[in-house]
């Protein structure tokens, strides 16, 4: 019983961890701003429930995510001035710290486009006991594949703290879902994205979820593949590569 315990209460920290909210590392000022931003998504974004506003607030939150990524972590980002003024962990928490406001926005922002253009797609012919077990089924399994794949390699590897640092952090992993799928978190794990808009019967959900996911298999391919090579499997065959 404890140790189910134990593991519950793991999981709801994964949960947490990956919507943006990482406990052990919670300040009163990323407090504020995770609980602003929350108040904003439930009480602020309902009065804008438009789908350019909604698309607007998507561009927005997708540079804050995606443009950061590309502007910190390549091999000559700006991680290195952080690290320099910081120190390591300094600048490690900072990063962390901005890029859990992005996720966090970057998520909202996906689900906002579906709610203001619901019922734009031709899900809306097909009867609502069918969509609704497939949008069930497709949630849950991206959420689920998602934090199976952050409970196996860890938080601190889920904010790409090995490629904030340039350095490994941990042991190069291949167990859980690592062992079924090359991808599962950029891949099985962006389905819940799809499920948000098949629930909707939005058209437009779908489309800037497969731009979504097109931009951050992007940054693997041009970033987080040539650090895996540099870091983890320099002397190992290409085919072997596990991305996140």
């Amino acid at each position: 019983m404890k140790r189910i315990k134990k593991e519950f209460k793991k999981i709801i920290h994964i949960a947490l961890s990956i919507s943006g909210f990482v406990p052990e590392h919670m300040t009163p000022t990323r407090l504020f701003f995770m609980l602003g931003s929350v108040l904003a998504s439930v009480f602020l974004l309902p009065m804008y429930k438009k789908l350019d506003y909604a698309i607007a607030y998507y561009v927005c939150s997708t540079i804050l995510y995606i443009g950061f990524l590309f502007f910190v972590l390549p091999e000559r980002g700006f991680r290195l001035k952080l690290i320099e003024k910081f120190g390591e962990e300094g600048a490690y928490l900072k990063y962390e710290a901005f890029l859990a406001f992005a996720f966090f926005h970057n998520g909202i922002g996906s689900s906002f486009i579906s709610q203001t253009s619901a019922g734009s797609s031709f899900f809306v012919n097909i009867p609502v006991e069918v969509t609704m077990v497939l949008a069930v089924v497709l949630f849950t399994t991206g959420w689920g594949i998602k934090i199976w794949s952050a409970y196996v390699v860890g938080i601190p590897i889920y904010y790409w703290k090995d490629m904030f640092l340039g350095k490994k952090v941990c042991d190069f992993s291949v167990t859980g879902p690592y062992k079924y799928f090359n991808n599962p978190m950029y891949g099985i794990g962006q389905l819940q994205i799809y499920g948000i808009a098949i629930y909707y019967n939005s058209i437009y959900g779908i489309i800037f979820g497969v731009v979504n996911q097109m931009l951050v298999f992007l940054f693997y391919f041009m970033v987080e593949k040539p650090f895996i090579f540099r870091t983890y499997l320099q002397q190992k065959k290409a085919s072997l590569v596990q991305p996140r």
